[in-house]
């Protein structure tokens, strides 16, 4: 707020005069324009004093009174030649102002001889604190007894207060301009049309020039004052060009404040980022300021500098473009995967700035408001954001608008078949129809877990118990993964319980044995049935030819168990034979006889014989001589043929029975011999 209210009070002295032109100016609201205030004395000391009074109306009748330790800031002007008459300079508050008598009780709190060789001549701005209420500032020029033409401008005062209207807040509101240095009293240097610098004219054609003079011991300086503080990182941008032949940056030099005090360090040709406006003479310096900052102090002058000049078409503030983070990483577009919640987000965030994301560059409509825009899970697609950075409370001041794009990639899927295995045997597991560029991985658990295995497919090692495996997909080429994992169970069914065959291991050809199992529900089988058959029921089992098999006992596959099996082994031994000579012949009254034989085969080991004819002596287990087998006949054996049946035995218990008949010849007469009888007698 400006004090919108003045008053004057005049103390001329001898042959003196002193006189205030412009007052209104001091109170118009136009950071441009002054009251000046004018001293010429002969003799005697003379002075003048202009009240700058705060009101609600602009008039006396509604001023203010401020409260104690409110800031305010006063703008007034130092010509170079004040300083050649030794005249002082005044500022304090008041409150009370009488505006007949013009007294007011005054608290001075500036007062100083040398106030130009503070700041240097030319505009300054004075910030003050009082320690007490006050309606508004005063300011008071002495000159001493002889003085010619001494002066002072007035600019005016105001405070700060919250301002509930948008503002132009980039573009400048007030120019401080001047010269410092050690020759103020013959400073050449200047600055002309300064307000040509802020005049954000789009073309350029105006600017505000500043000349270095024929001094190098001055500087020339233009101040542009912004309507509100700039947020760091917030940048200056000055367009100017060299004029009468500038070419560097000598002597140049830009200082960002805040208020007299500087925001951080000055910049010069080492650390700003220049660029020539295409087609013209002209040049864009800008860079980003690191703290809060309310206006910008260009200098120029030093040795290089004599005699030239400097053109300062526009000095403005920029608000930084905004840079986008995606998931939290500075990127300008990414690839997603479907399922995801992606977030965009800001990566240079500034206080009292406000974030607005749209669909396209030019709508007026936002699709969110805010630092952080979160999208939630987007359907498979490509998608384009932008985004622009906006002060608040500022009318333009916003940024251009950052494009942002995001590609919601489909997730991969992987399916496998569920399998069944038997206790103690690995397991051969595949995805169902893999796809070219996809990574199957292999999980013991559902989420997290250790990787087993990576492929197509996947042996598992023994199993003893049921287990579950967990394939995921990874698209290569995108990163996706799958949503879940596919569970693959396998069922672990214990082997059954095969037993023990028991019976006899070893039997003949065509002989038949009866083989058991403790456990039930098996079936019977010969692993060569031309050597022994076996009934898959009962396990009875025939000898069908010599030679070894394997009579296997199985229990079958089952909805809880694998199969199962117990071997036998099972031998089938050839029976004994050989080839008996011809028939054996003898008379009555033998009692005696053999049996001849030839080609013993498969090892007869034993013999027995029985007879069909009553009174016969059977012979049973015998051991078998070798060619002929004896046996008795009964002493009153009838004569005729008898027969009897031979069985012979092996070491294998195999027998065989063989037919045979003996004939018994009668005996033949006895010869009838006759003795002639000589008798001596």
């Amino acid at each position: 707020m400006y004090a919108s209210f003045q008053d004057s009070q005049s103390a001329p002295a001898g042959f003196g005069s002193v006189s205030i032109s412009n007052n209104a100016k001091a109170v118009d609201t136009d950071p441009s324009t002054a009251s000046t205030l004018s001293i010429t004395n002969v003799l005697g000391a003379s002075s003048i004093t202009q009240y700058l009074e705060f009101s609600t109306d602009g008039t006396d009748n509604g001023k203010r009174l401020l409260p104690a330790a409110t800031p305010v800031v006063i703008k007034v002007s130092i010509p170079s030649s004040f300083l050649t008459v030794a005249a002082t300079i005044e500022i304090g508050t008041f409150v009370g102002l009488n505006t007949t008598t013009k007294v007011a009780t005054r608290s001075s709190l500036y007062s100083a001889s040398t106030i130009g060789l503070l700041n240097g001549a030319g505009a300054i701005e004075i910030p003050l604190t009082p320690a007490q209420a006050y309606n508004g500032v005063y300011v008071k020029f002495s000159a001493p007894v002889i003085s010619v033409g001494a002066s002072a401008e007035i600019y005016g005062a105001y405070i700060l207060e919250e301002n509930p209207s948008n503002i132009e807040c980039d573009k400048g509101i007030d120019v401080l301009t001047g010269v410092n240095g050690a020759g103020l009293l013959n400073a050449t240097a200047s600055v002309s049309n300064p307000y040509a610098a802020i005049d954000a004219d789009p073309a350029y054609a105006t600017y505000a020039t500043i000349n270095t003079g024929l001094q190098a011991v001055n500087e020339a300086y233009l101040t542009a004052i912004f309507a509100k503080e700039g947020q760091p990182l917030d940048s200056v941008k000055v367009v100017y060009d060299g004029g009468g032949g500038l070419s560097l940056l000598s002597g140049f030099t830009i200082q960002p404040y805040l208020g007299n005090v500087a925001a951080g360090g000055a910049f010069n040709n080492g650390n700003v980022t220049i660029k020539q406006i295409p087609n013209t003479t002209k040049f864009e310096a800008s860079f980003p300021v690191s703290t809060i900052f309310d206006r910008v102090k260009i200098s120029w002058g030093g040795l290089l500098a004599i005699g030239t000049e400097l053109h300062i078409y526009n000095v403005t503030k920029v608000i930084p473009k905004p840079i986008p983070l995606i998931d939290g990483q500075q990127l300008y577009n990414a690839n997603v995967c479907f399922g995801h919640a992606t977030t965009l987000s800001i990566s240079n965030l500034q206080d009292c700035t406000t974030y607005k994301w749209y669909a396209d560059k030019t709508t007026s409509t936002p699709l969110f408001t805010g630092s952080t825009y979160s999208l939630g899970i987007l359907p498979v697609g490509d998608y384009v954001y932008y985004v622009e950075s906006g002060r608040n409370n500022c009318i333009s001041s916003i940024s251009e608008r950052v494009k942002v794009t995001l590609k919601v990639n489909p997730l991969p899927a992987v399916s496998v078949t569920n399998a069944v295995s038997c206790s103690g045997s690995a397991v051969n597991l595949a995805v169902d129809n893999p796809l070219t560029g996809i990574t199957y991985n292999w999980y013991d658990a559902a989420t997290g877990g250790n990787l087993k295995h990576t492929g197509i497919t996947y042996t598992t090692p023994v199993l003893t118990t049921n287990t579950t495996y967990y394939a995921e997909a990874i698209n290569q080429l995108t990163g996706c993964i799958s949503a879940n994992r596919a569970a693959l169970a396998i069922q672990v069914k214990p082997v059954a319980v095969a037993g023990t065959i028991t019976g006899v291991n070893k039997i003949c050809i065509g002989s038949v044995t009866m083989l058991s199992n403790l456990n039930a529900g098996g079936t019977w089988s010969s692993i060569n049935p031309l050597i022994a058959t076996v009934n898959s029921g009962t396990g009875e089992v025939t000898g069908i030819a010599a030679g070894t098999t394997i009579i296997r006992y199985t229990i079958p596959d089952g909805p809880a168990i694998c199969a199962n099996s117990a071997d036998f082994n099972l031998t089938v031994a050839a029976p004994p034979s050989l080839t008996l000579g011809a028939a054996p012949e003898v008379c009555q009254g033998f009692t005696s006889s053999s049996l001849n034989y030839t080609n013993p085969v498969n090892s007869p080991a034993t013999y027995s014989i029985s007879w069909n004819t009553a009174g016969f002596t059977p012979i049973n287990n015998q051991a078998l001589p070798s060619g002929n087998i004896p046996f008795t006949i009964p002493f009153d054996a009838a004569t005729g043929t008898h027969s009897g049946n031979l069985t012979i035995k092996n070491a294998d218990g195999c027998s065989s029975q063989i037919s045979f008949t003996i004939k018994i010849n009668p005996k033949p007469p006895a010869p009838h011999v006759l003795v002639p009888v000589t008798s001596q007698y």
